[in-house]
């Protein structure tokens, strides 16, 4: 078992209210994305697969990713948002939990087993209403890293 985990300081309240601005705002806040050399060419690329492509999974969470170059390993980083971010989510309802998760090109296994990791955890309602019901940065740092785990192959 591998236990994910974000840092206290990558858990960010955002004020953003569409997607665009949110991913540029959480690349700007999370202090894990601030060693990916090229953070403009990252933008772009979660910016290009929500065009084409919403990660907004409903129930007011997003999944939104994008791979970098580098052997740095996977950065994962959370906006909170209270108002809620317009996503084009696939209810049509305002996104307040947005995962951002950055993977270096080859380590596309771990990639996909945290994404699933992250998809689990929120889609079970006993772990997504704390979640949802809390706006405090430090609750949800702790909550999530007591949570989140994946079995590596």
């Amino acid at each position: 078992m591998v236990r994910l985990y974000i840092d206290s300081k990558d858990v960010c309240l955002l004020n953003s209210e569409n997607k665009n601005e949110a991913i540029m705002e959480l690349t700007g806040k999370a202090p894990v994305f601030g060693s990916i050399a090229d953070l403009s060419g990252f933008r772009k690329e979660v910016i290009g697969r929500e065009l084409k492509m919403s990660t907004g999974i409903g129930k007011g969470i997003a999944v939104a990713h994008g791979e970098y170059n580098s052997r740095n390993g996977i950065k994962i980083a959370l906006g909170v948002s209270k108002k809620g971010i317009e996503f084009d989510s696939i209810d049509h309802e305002p996104v307040h939990l947005m995962f951002l998760i950055a993977s270096p090109k080859e380590a596309w296994t771990d990639y996909l087993n945290i994404l699933s990791s992250i998809v689990k955890m929120v889609k079970n309602e006993k772990l997504r209403t704390p979640l949802m019901s809390h706006d405090n940065p430090q609750f949800i740092h702790s909550f999530i890293n007591n949570h989140l785990s994946y079995e590596r192959p």
